[in-house]
């Protein structure tokens, strides 16, 4: 193998590509109101936080304050670079599994497949946690898929700490559950022993979090069927994406296919790996009849019964369960222990974690597509696999390629200054344009002032309603039926003053009130 070819398949190098592809046009999106909660929780003095939490928002306290040195320097670059630096966290562990599990190659094109996902783009540009949670997800699985049984006091760490950053990431133990059931059963008391040890870690925040679910997550709904396709819209880019053009909708095809291609393989590895492991009993690894009898086809018989796409020359049957310290271990050309593992780790990630969100909240609502971001990396292994079933490298950087041309769109929709829910930006240059000395703003909800704050400077411009307020803000959501008309203050205001005309800046709404020149009372 050439330097430059070790190179393109090291983690390290995989990881870098992924970060400088990350920050590209990173400050030119506008922060929305699920940013500006974490810049201003970020910058806020300490008692300020406390009490917040207090209220709402401590499922994100751990965030929050790993966020405060970032947000220290104004602007989105900073904010997000957490999040930045999360993704090429995230690619290099999933090479680095990809290598573990199968081959260099599939390791490869997984990290390339991550990097190019257009939402893992979308929240590697987001000052929330959850390129952070993905992360988290590939190191405890990394470590998971180690030999030691030390090792189970790092994984349980590191699950306490995916909770820490969202609980709902926690639907990632059922999956590691199923991995370790069918790699290793007699490690299965250790994992009860990490997860018992995350658990008490995971107590406090617990508590806490029960008691804000109804003012923290009030909008989530029963999901249905429909909700589960809109993930898939989400993954290639979101709806703007989505509307603007048919190349989201062949990325995202194209994706699947290789998904399946790669669940196809590993399944069919793995099912001859075990027969091949019944029949074969007494017979060294690599002899006998079998040697080379079900090769991937275009391999020469040395390559083995479960050679993966993209390994090189190898003998052996691998048994997925009962690994050795020296078993499937990775040999010169970095091969791995097979498609048994590959499918046992990657396809518990990808679909129990939605199912059991989906399933959960038809009684008590949990699921959001991007509360589900963490099983992305799971997808991009299965696609890597995919690619490298094509077993020459160049085929398989032609497809990918053409994944990543079909992606280009979305990718250029998801960095426009409007491509986030909210366009706060605009809404302080328009706040800032038109309001004059006097100017009073209303926020309805209260919370809404914590939703713009973050381009602060209009807003302080801006005095509380009161006798003598001629003109006053009201920065809100859409208002209809009851849900926020029945604010005392909004009706009080609507009593005295006359609404103008409504602006839309995503989910935030911008309406002038101006008093009547006719009093009420005459």
């Amino acid at each position: 193998m050439t330097l430059i070819a070790r190179i393109a398949r090291s983690p390290g190098a995989l990881a870098a590509l992924a970060f400088v592809f990350v920050l590209w046009r990173i400050g030119i999106p506008s922060f929305w109101r699920d940013e500006s909660v974490s810049v201003m929780a970020a910058t806020m003095s300490f008692d300020e936080l406390w009490k917040l939490l207090d209220k709402i928002d401590a499922v994100h306290a751990l965030y929050y304050l790993l966020l405060r040195p970032f947000a220290a320097f104004d602007g989105e670059l900073a904010a997000r670079l957490p999040s930045a630096l999360a993704v090429a966290g995230a690619t290099f562990g999933i090479v680095a599994i990809g290598r573990r599990v199968a081959t260099p190659q599939v390791g490869m094109f997984a990290g390339l497949v991550y990097a190019v996902l257009p939402m893992v783009s979308r929240y590697g540009q987001e000052a929330r946690s959850y390129a952070l949670v993905s992360a988290v997800a590939v190191a405890a699985t990394w470590v998971l898929l180690g030999e030691r049984r030390s090792r189970y006091l790092g994984y349980g760490l590191l699950i306490a700490l995916l909770g820490w950053f969202h609980l709902y990431a926690l639907l990632l133990v059922p999956a590691h559950a199923v991995t370790i059931l069918l790699r290793k059963r007699s490690e299965i008391v250790p994992w009860l022993a990490s997860m018992v040890g995350a658990g008490v870690l995971l107590v406090p925040l617990a508590l806490i979090a029960s008691g804000q679910r109804d003012e923290q997550l009030f909008w989530l709904k029963v999901p249905g069927l429909a909700d589960l396709g809109t993930f898939g819209v989400e993954l290639a880019g979101g709806p703007k994406a989505w509307d603007a053009t048919s190349l989201p909708m062949l990325f995202l095809g194209l994706l699947l296919v290789l998904a399946l291609l790669g669940t196809w393989w590993a399944l069919r590895a793995g099912a001859r790996s075990r027969t091949s492991a019944g029949t074969g009993a007494g017979t060294p690894p690599g002899t006998g009849p079998r040697a080379g009898a079900d090769a991937v086809p275009g391999r020469s018989p040395s390559a083995g019964v479960d050679a993966l796409p993209g390994a090189g020359p190898r003998t052996g049957v691998e048994v997925l369960p009962e690994r050795g310290p020296s078993a499937g271990a990775s040999g010169p050309a970095g091969t791995g222990p097979g498609g048994a593992l590959l499918a046992s780790v990657t396809l518990p990630w990808l679909i129990l974690p939605v199912a059991l969100s989906f399933a959960i909240s038809q009684v008590y609502p949990i699921y959001n597509a991007r509360y589900v971001f963490f099983v992305i990396p799971a997808l991009a292994l299965l696609a890597g696999a995919g690619l490298a079933a094509a077993r020459r490298t160049p085929v398989g950087l032609a497809v990918f390629t053409a994944l990543a041309v079909l992606s280009a769109s979305a990718h250029l929709a998801i960095r426009e200054p409007d491509a986030r829910p909210d366009d706060l930006r605009t809404l302080a240059a328009v706040l800032s344009a038109e309001q004059r000395p006097g100017d009073a703003v209303l926020y309805v909800p209260v919370k809404y002032r914590l939703f713009v704050a973050v381009y602060g400077e209009p807003y302080g411009k801006l005095v509380e309603p009161g006798a003598r307020s001629t003109r006053v803000w009201l920065v809100s959501p859409r208002l209809r039926g009851t849900t926020w008309e029945d604010d005392p203050r909004l009706k009080e205001l609507k009593k005295e003053f006359r609404g103008g005309r409504t602006r839309a800046f995503g989910a935030v709404r911008l309406t002038l009130y101006t008093r009547s020149r006719i009093s009420s009372n005459a």
